[in-house]
């Protein structure tokens, strides 16, 4: 799409390939959520967006990536990216990647979530390594966070892999009951201290002022004189 080259923006590890969906993949996408994300009478994320009916998560998904995409600004921005699997393009989950004045702090948040169906075969890890190659790599953060509850034990899981480091326990009321929200961080330094899976990003240059990045310089041809 011309006038929003985010569409241009993919993320590619050996079994998936990430990207802002189309509106076919969107919709698959709300299904795939409507199918199931958490376990029943369970609450994983702050906003409750998957603890409906069917038909209410998955008008949750399509809600929540039309006002994302509505509501982007250089200062304050979501990236909520498709994840499908290869070779054939199967839709099963979704990875975030958001940050507010990202220009000065440098620092931006992840997030994800896989149908139930899908969950426990290692793509929750190749989802947010691919995150963190964009953040770290290709958009220059210093550090990115990222939040779990205490009883969602495969995010925690996926976040101790990659050496986040412990930045707090918020305690939240939702749904009448009382969650624990455990933080972690990690750093450009620590992210690059440790072993990296391949990740291959495309169409970043022609995207990368619509996260307040200046654009990319042009390459200048070097004539040397003897």
């Amino acid at each position: 799409m011309r006038h929003w080259p985010l569409t241009q923006l993919t993320l590619t590890t050996p079994d998936l390939l990430l990207r802002v969906p189309n509106d076919e993949q969107l919709d698959e996408l709300a299904q795939v959520a409507a199918d199931g994300v958490v376990p029943p009478g369970t609450v994983y994320f702050p906003q409750p967006w998957a603890s409906g009916s069917p038909d209410e998560v998955a008008r949750n998904v399509l809600q929540n990536h039309w006002w994302a995409r509505g509501d982007w600004r250089e200062d304050n921005w979501r990236l909520l990216l498709a994840v499908l699997l290869l070779p054939d393009g199967q839709v099963i989950g979704q990875q975030n990647l958001s940050a507010r004045s990202f220009s000065v702090t440098r620092e931006a948040r992840t997030g994800f979530w896989l149908g139930r169906r899908f969950q426990g075969r290692g793509y929750g890890t190749q989802m947010r390594a691919a995150a963190l190659h964009l953040a770290f790599d290709n958009l220059g953060a210093e550090r990115v966070v990222s939040t779990a509850f205490a009883d969602n034990h495969a995010s925690l899981r996926v976040s101790e892999k990659f050496g986040y480091e412990p930045n707090g326990i918020r305690r939240l009321a939702l749904e009448g009951r009382l969650v624990k929200a455990h933080d972690g961080a990690i750093t450009a330094a620590g992210w690059r201290s440790r072993p990296q899976q391949s990740t291959q990003i495309n169409g970043f240059t022609e995207c990368r002022h619509m996260f307040g990045l200046p654009a990319a310089a042009e390459p200048v041809d070097v004539v040397s004189h003897l």
